[in-house]
């Protein structure tokens, strides 16, 4: 009979069990696993497998609080990915975290719930041959995955422009008063009021986010929005954790996916086992992990795949390429004592009554994510008043018509290396990460061996275009402009005593050398130096399984499936054919949401055998 399991989660020694079967194997828990694993599975009929390589979600407190989620990082829930050494950064490897456990990256995240802006869809569709995926196209997934609850303090916010009645819990927080001048002094230099970035108006402006945190002051991943218990009691549905897919089964031709090979992530060594899809394999498992899959799979570059002696069932040149991702530069600002919320992030013992406040179901303070507010504004802009660069090429920024290049996220803590490094004794900070949001830089995800169990190699080849450096340059003027504007600067205590921030001072001063600096004093190089330096991701990695016309351009079609293989679909930020400007959760369960009716339109008109 086999064993029986009183959790509705299962592990990989469920599969050992006995012979099952599955309609639909969706491979990764992702946002838009989550999102699929619910829709397939809520007609009752179709039977639907999703595959986690990572852990249940629940019972990991730090998951759930809003103000703990840097805890996660560089945990058993972090995949805890490092690129390739960055030549046009010092050749440092940068730390990738990306969530191994129920909900992926939305169980680990800052929580920012952000639309991005409508003409980066609108782009997908007019300039990158996706028809059907423009911001018209995509908006009604916005709507449906949303439950979006009015605060206090928001009521310029139009709330029959967002989701009210979805899953997925949004709102937002109680802002610091520092940050809340962040957004009075952004306006002060230039950058106008947005009340909402998540509207067909656009994302242009400085603002509060909004965040999915529920009414209860709970993190809403896409595992509690889309796997809650009456979602995971379904007869119909199975959610196996703790389970690595290895490879995808394809047909003796290679041009149909016939199921996937699986190994027990927490037993390496241990025999593997073959699970059959009637109908469909789709791939939810990742920017990273999805084309590392499609490629152990043989579906790839063919000499790539070659140099890994791993047989070249489909040649698809463009898996693992066009890999783009958002780069950050953390400065640092010293603030007056009291203004910030460092005592939250460096003294446990201040921190304790917070903590104990909130698992009493007050609230509190651990209900923000720190991430409060964020400036977006575009580097060509001529009423900014940017100096032209020193190159003899123009600047042109590289943003799609009506949408920013640049993002400054504000944070009331002196942030280092994500938290993983202590702040210096004594810290009251803010930091203020301008962040390219439309990078010209393309790397690319390829294998180091034929072990599922090795990571591939990351290169994002950042800041490899002089049009990147000068916008991040930019970028970072913007920050320190803001910093020294009202009401803000009544909030710091600025020494504006550095000339050159790239001379070393003792390793506690070294964090603020930046801060300490006049704008108007260094130069397009210092600021440039300072940025290969200290530059850092902000977790969004996108395209390396990119939506296109055809195999000569991408991966997949407009309808999700992966070129010339049949019953095999991506869903998941690979197939962005470009990434968006700002934060790409949101635009991921969007996505996913019009993936479901394109794939039970599929499913209920019987034509997945291609």
């Amino acid at each position: 009979m086999g064993k029986i399991f009183s959790s509705p989660v299962k592990d990989f020694s469920w599969l050992e069990q006995a012979e099952h079967d599955f309609d639909v194997i969706i491979v990764g828990s992702s946002p838009s696993g989550c999102v699929l694993a619910n829709r397939l599975s809520e007609d009752g009929r179709t039977k639907v497998l999703l595959i986690e390589a990572g852990e249940t979600n629940a019972n990991k407190l730090w998951t759930k609080i809003p103000a703990t989620w840097s805890k996660t990082l560089w945990s058993s829930y972090d995949w805890q990915h490092y690129t390739a050494p960055q030549r046009s950064l010092n050749n440092r490897a940068l730390f990738w975290p990306r969530g191994k456990l129920l909900g992926g990256s939305s169980s680990i995240n800052v929580l920012i719930y952000h639309h991005c802006a409508p003409s980066d869809y609108d782009a997908w569709r007019d300039e990158m041959g996706c028809e059907g995926w423009g911001y018209e196209d995509v908006q009604p997934g916005f709507r449906r995955s949303e439950g979006y609850t009015p605060g206090k303090g928001h009521e310029d916010v139009d709330e029959s422009e967002r989701g009210r009645d979805g899953p997925w819990q949004t709102g937002f927080g109680e802002a610091q008063p520092i940050m809340r001048n962040f957004v009075r002094a952004a306006e002060e230099v230039g950058i106008p009021y947005n009340p909402d970035l998540n509207t067909p108006r656009g994302t242009i402006g400085a603002t509060q986010f909004s965040t999915f945190v529920d009414q209860k002051g709970h993190r809403s991943s896409g595992a509690t929005a889309y796997l809650t218990p009456d979602v995971l009691a379904r007869p119909n549905l199975t959610v196996v954790t703790s389970t690595l897919t290895t490879r995808i089964i394809l047909s003796s031709d290679g041009k149909r996916a016939l199921g996937v090979e699986v190994a027990n992530d927490k037993n390496r060594t241990g025999p593997r086992r073959t699970i059959f899809a009637r109908k469909e394999v789709i791939l939810a498992a990742g920017t990273i992990n999805t084309p590392q899959l499609l490629m152990l799979s043989g579906i790839g570059p063919r000499e790539q795949l070659e140099q890994q002696h791993i047989p070249c069932a489909h040649d698809l040149p463009h898996v693992g390429q066009n890999l783009q991702d958002h780069l950050q530069v953390p400065v640092l600002f010293r603030a007056k004592k009291g203004r910030t919320m460092d005592w939250l992030a460096g003294s446990p013992v201040r921190a304790l009554p917070a903590l104990l406040r909130w698992c009493l179901g007050f609230k509190g303070p651990m209900t923000t994510n720190c991430a409060e507010v964020g400036a977006f504004f575009r580097t060509d802009d001529p009423k900014l008043d940017f100096d032209e660069p020193d190159e003899k090429i123009p600047y042109v920024s590289n943003a799609n018509p009506g949408a920013p290049d640049i993002e400054i996220m504000g944070v009331p803590v002196g942030v280092v290396k994500f938290g993983h490094v202590r702040a210096p004794k004594g810290t009251n900070a803010i930091t203020l990460m301008p962040y390219l949001l439309q990078p010209e830089s393309r790397g690319s995800i390829t294998l180091k061996s034929a072990s599922p169990f090795e990571y591939p190699a990351i290169d994002p080849n950042y800041l490899s275009t002089q049009t990147d450096v000068t916008c991040l340059v930019r970028g970072v003027r913007m920050a320190m402009r803001i910093a020294r504007a009202n009401p803000l600067v009544e909030d710091l205590a600025l020494r504006d005593d550095v000339t050159d921030p790239n001379m070393i001072r003792s390793e506690e001063e070294e964090v603020y050398n930046l801060g300490d600096a006049r704008e108007e004093t260094l130069s397009d190089e210092q600021i440039a130096r300072w940025c290969r330096r200290k530059a850092e991701t902000l977790f969004h990695p996108t395209g390396t399984a990119r939506m296109g016309r055809s195999s000569e351009d991408s991966v997949v079609d407009t309808k999700l499936k992966v070129h010339g293989v049949g019953g095999l679909r991506i869903v998941d930020a690979s197939v962005f054919p470009k990434t968006v400007s700002g934060h790409t959760m949101a635009p991921v369960i969007a996505v996913a949401e019009k993936a479901a009716d394109i794939i039970k339109e599929s499913l209920n008109a019987d034509c997945y055998r291609d």
